[in-house]
């Protein structure tokens, strides 16, 4: 029966790994397909460093445990996003990579796009650009395998912006795009056999499409170039300036001068007509043009945003360990002997490793010694024996008893009275507030 116990556990390990591998594989497929597309439609050529940059924000991403993905993906998304912004080189580089694209667009429309970087050359720019870009593109292509939301959206966004641009990557990488963002809408990116149909089903849509409508349609082709027109227009009447307001009158400042001159007539002595003469002088006011120091709003901004958040900070910390304590609690009031056995004695795991235990991966029934040295000999005895209760529990299908639960339970009362005591006031505010153990 050890052997056998021995032999599950290896194998739920060995499960684990692999859906630990295949939660990092699936997300570089679409990410891949992404970048390839979007550097044939660029023009620009293959950067492995790119390549390498996105695929590791992409582990980061994928591998760490389900409630430190989204701090992970945020760790990685707002500092590329501020560089961006704020970065002279990175937002640079930004606009060139959309010059980029405008100028994709134009070379198969008869469009003409405003250029927003200047003309000169930066490579250095540009690349610094598209690795940020593609740190941003590994993020997003692991919250689309893990909400279809999220990936419907990304589809979504891939077609607008190859439609409203006209610019396509070329047929195969089309295939290959297309199939790849298909891979997250099966089952949320996790089961390979959803992926694998989905897949067989889109290469034979794909292939059917080839042979029956090689070449484009033209009505299909007037069709979207009359939407690409009213897009275009109704983009460019929410890009334009608004009206200039009207002038006011410019105050002037009217100088009249008079100039008489008397000139003598040869032997008559008339006067000569006077002569009047109007010149006027306008005053203009000249003010310096207004600016907006975007840093310093965006600084204000997150100094504000702290102040609001900073001090409910440890509520929050306060209500995460009662909401987990009162689940945990619910776990173990559970009607069946079984479930609440398992859920007391992981939360004993807890406690011992919050304690300073190292299970190293190994059976819970071998890590008495370790128990030992870290609590007692008599508390390791009785490890020893509740140990066998939760393999019985979890292995196999037998009807556990009440008296086998209240051994759980009262190792688990014992476990977290031993280790509360025995730890420093700074491990007590961490099993309270940060591990969730004692509630709040």
């Amino acid at each position: 029966m050890r052997d056998a116990a021995a032999l599950q556990i290896h194998t739920i390990r060995t499960e684990t790994r692999v859906a630990s591998a295949s939660a990092a594989l699936v997300p570089l497929v679409p990410f891949a397909a992404l970048l390839l597309a979007i550097g044939g439609m660029l023009g620009a050529p293959f950067d492995p460093l790119v390549f390498l940059g996105g695929a590791a924000a992409v582990c980061a991403c994928a591998l760490p445990p389900e409630r430190w993905t989204r701090l992970a993906r945020a760790g990685l998304c707002a500092p590329a996003l501020f560089a961006l912004a704020f970065v002279p080189a990175a937002r640079a580089g930004a606009l060139r990579l959309a010059d980029r694209l405008f100028a994709a667009s134009e070379a198969v429309n008869a469009y003409a796009y405003i250029r927003l970087a200047d003309a000169a050359e930066n490579a250095g720019a540009e690349r610094l650009a598209a690795l940020l870009c593609a740190v941003l593109l590994g993020a997003l292509c692991v919250a689309a395998c893990r909400r279809r939301s999220v990936a419907v959206l990304l589809f979504l966004g891939v077609v607008f912006t190859q439609a409203y641009f006209g610019v396509t990557p070329g047929v195969w990488r089309n295939v290959l795009l297309f199939a790849g963002l298909a891979l997250p809408l099966a089952s949320g990116g996790r089961e390979w056999s959803a992926a694998a149909v989905l897949l067989a089903g889109a290469a034979v849509v794909t292939l059917a499409v080839f042979l029956l409508a090689p070449r484009p349609n033209a009505a299909v082709e007037a069709y979207s170039e009359h939407l690409r027109d009213e897009l275009g227009a109704a983009a460019m009447t929410l890009t334009q300036d608004a009206p200039q307001p009207e002038r006011e009158p410019e105050r002037a400042r009217e100088e009249s001068r008079h100039h008489e001159e008397n000139a003598a007539m040869d032997g008559a002595g008339e006067s000569a007509a006077s002569g009047f003469e109007r010149q006027t002088r306008t005053e203009r006011e000249i003010s310096l043009p207004h600016r907006v120091d975007w840093l310093r709003a965006a600084l204000w901004l997150l100094l504000a945003v702290a102040l609001l958040v900073v001090p409910f900070f440890p509520f929050l910390l306060v209500n995460r360990a009662k909401r987990r304590a009162e689940e945990l609690h619910g776990a173990f009031a559970d009607a069946d002997n079984a479930a609440a056995i398992r859920a007391m004695f992981a939360h004993t795991m807890d406690w011992l490793r919050a304690g300073g235990l190292q299970t190293e991966n190994r059976p819970y029934a071998q890590c008495a010694a370790a128990v030992e040295a870290l609590t007692s000999a008599a508390y390791a005895a009785r490890y020893a024996q509740t140990a066998p209760i939760w393999r019985e529990a979890v292995y196999s299908d037998h009807a556990m008893t009440d008296a086998q639960r209240e051994a759980v339970r009262a190792l688990l009362d014992e476990t977290a009275e031993t280790i509360y005591e025995k730890a420093s006031r700074r491990a007590r505010l961490r099993m309270r507030y940060v591990d969730g153990l004692c509630g709040s």
